[in-house]
């Protein structure tokens, strides 16, 4: 009988970081496609969302049914209601992406585009943040979950500026606030996505240590 729950304990950890990895992929296409302005591929990352919708569906009923249906001790229920609250955050994560792609959609040709050097590396920071997060999820390493979610000020430090700048911009040319607008939402999403990032961190130290800890 515990043979069968470890093993759908196992399933369900495979199920939620093949989530994690779906979310990356997707981030990882949307950031190409504000870099190359590829519209295609933006109508693409917003088509395939509801496959992340799906995927989180899935993993929910998966954690409500092993909760009816077993007998889970504390650190058995630790994991289910970690992974629950994760893949919540996962599916977040896919929305914002989704928005990223949705922005790219309405930039204007040869219009403002600001700092793209920050962007990037903003950009580039939440997408190791994540790939890390899903190595060091299984692994149950609470130390380096606390290591990640500190990376998270310094996406909040590109989004200060890169707010700070484009504001200026907008300010300065009229012509410049379309594309400006579109920006901060874009910025305004990959800030969210590292913070959502924090909380699956979060999470990890709450599965390895049973403390509830503020890492955002």
């Amino acid at each position: 009988m515990r043979n069968q729950f470890d093993l759908e304990l196992h399933e369900l950890e495979q199920s939620f970081l093949g989530l994690g990895q779906l979310v990356l992929e997707t981030a990882s296409k949307a950031l190409l496609a504000l870099d190359s302005k590829d519209k295609d591929m933006a109508e693409l990352i917003i088509n395939k969302d509801h496959a992340i919708n799906q995927s989180q569906s899935a993993i929910e009923s998966a954690c409500a049914r092993l909760l009816a249906l077993q007998q889970p001790q504390v650190s058995d229920l630790r994991f289910v209601i970690s992974i629950m609250s994760s893949c919540s955050d996962l599916e977040r994560m896919g929305d914002h992406m989704a928005g990223i792609a949705k922005a790219v959609l309405q930039l204007k040709e040869n219009q403002l585009a600001p700092g793209e050097e920050q962007l990037h590396q903003m950009g580039k920071l939440s997408l190791s943040m994540l790939a890390d997060l899903l190595v060091a999820f299984p692994l149950h390493q609470a130390s380096k979950a606390i290591s990640i979610a500190q990376k998270d000020e310094q996406i909040d430090q590109y989004y200060y500026a890169l707010s700070k700048e484009i504001i200026g911009l907008m300010k300065d040319q009229e012509t410049s606030i379309p594309n400006g607008t579109q920006y901060l939402y874009i910025i305004g999403h990959l800030e969210r996505f590292a913070d959502y990032i924090a909380n699956i961190c979060e999470r990890l130290v709450y599965l390895e240590t049973g403390e509830l800890v503020d890492l955002n």
